[in-house]
């Protein structure tokens, strides 16, 4: 998608001249190019499906170059549209805009002005389910003002900020994991009372920490609980009561441990497990595969005080304080990306790094996320 984008941003820049079929990974013919009318910019339109006297409903694809939507309007018996690439735009009178990617769907209900179309600086392609009507299948009314649209280019830059910027959450938890990975415990020391101060509670801090020992050793992860508890008894000096937080929930005794950390690997990798392994480290040592199913996978991982996100946050910062396991941190990096967290994020993780650590760890690391990147296209 992120390539998809990229291109689509080099082609504006040099030309005009080609179609969308030239750029998009469109499923349907891009159709009949449509300029003017009751359009603002250009769209291609494909009539897919007419309605007849047994289904009562056309379908029709649609290609919306980069900033070019329909008029307000509306649809009598009403319209679904489900988004197949790109990023679009999509309001309803007197409701806030919508922001569609591949993959939404959203039903307008009969007789509600709207709009939809493309992004400022993407195209949108669009399926359109529109039902038959008396009065018409469509109701054109009014352009959509330039005020109206930039609204969307606001909340869609507010967006694309929020996804590029960690959570205060996951930087406290990056600095915890640095200074533990390095065994910085005058720096672990305030890295702490930072992060109790953003309302990380005594068992979330303590669970990082205990998660740790997996990537850093015993030695590491001791000395940082060590470290806590001097926190602790600081604070509770200075008059500060720190929430304690929740504890893990029992481990599910349904499944053997070993079956258990199979699935939360195949949920964090997003690929099937094959057991036992025949190939690797895994093959030729079948006891760390189940070590590592089932201690790290079903005991550790499978602890519900920290989420997945915020346990990669963890092994990632660490593995990059430690350098030489790029292997590891290539891993570790794809899950990331796999369960949720972005590019963006993954780069302000190294940019953190940076500033507390050093720039070699960053720049190591930088590398590695660049492969990993790669590896995904």
């Amino acid at each position: 998608m992120i390539r998809t984008c990229l291109l689509l941003v080099i082609f504006c820049l040099k030309t005009t001249a080609q179609t969308p079929s030239n750029m998009l990974n469109t499923i349907f013919p891009i159709g009949e190019k449509v300029q003017g009318g009751n359009f603002t910019g250009t769209v291609w339109v494909t009539p897919l499906l007419a309605a007849d006297s047994t289904f009562n409903a056309s379908i029709g694809n649609v290609v919306f170059e980069l900033k070019a939507r329909s008029k307000w309007h509306k649809h009598p018996s009403g319209q679904t549209l489900l988004a197949l690439e790109g990023v679009g735009y999509y309001q309803e009178k007197g409701k806030p805009l919508q922001i569609l990617r591949k993959g939404d769907i959203v039903r307008c209900p009969p007789d509600v002005e709207h709009w939809h179309g493309a992004s400022h600086d993407t195209w949108f392609v669009q399926l359109a389910l529109t039902s038959e009507h008396p009065k018409g299948r469509v109701i054109w009314l009014h352009e959509v003002g330039e005020e109206e649209y930039q609204a969307g280019i606001a909340k869609q830059q507010n967006e694309l900020a929020k996804l590029k910027e960690l959570s205060v959450r996951h930087q406290h938890i990056v600095t915890i994991s640095s200074f533990t990975a390095k065994g910085d415990l005058e720096q672990l020391s305030v890295a702490l009372h930072e992060a109790l101060n953003a309302g990380l509670t005594i068992n979330e801090t303590k669970e990082v920490l205990v998660h740790l020992y997996a990537y850093c050793g015993f030695p590491r992860s001791i000395q940082g609980l060590n470290t806590l508890m001097a926190v602790l008894e600081k604070r509770k000096t200075q008059g500060i009561t720190d929430e304690i937080g929740k504890t893990a929930s029992p481990i599910s005794e349904d499944l053997s441990k070993y079956e258990l950390g199979k699935k939360v690997l195949e949920a964090l990798t997003g690929q099937p497990q094959i057991t036992p392994p025949n190939s690797g480290y895994g093959a030729f040592s079948p006891e760390i595969d189940v070590f590592l199913k089932e201690h790290l996978f079903a005991d550790i991982f499978g602890r519900d005080v920290l989420s997945y996100q915020d346990r990669e946050v963890a092994t990632i910062t660490a593995l990059t304080c430690l350098i030489g396991l790029e292997p590891m941190l290539k891993g570790h990096l794809s899950i990331a990306l796999n369960i949720g967290m972005t590019e963006a994020q993954m780069g302000d993780l190294l940019s953190t790094v940076k500033a507390k650590v050093g720039e070699k760890e960053a720049n190591a690391g930088r590398k590695v996320l660049t492969e990993a990147m790669n590896a995904r296209k």
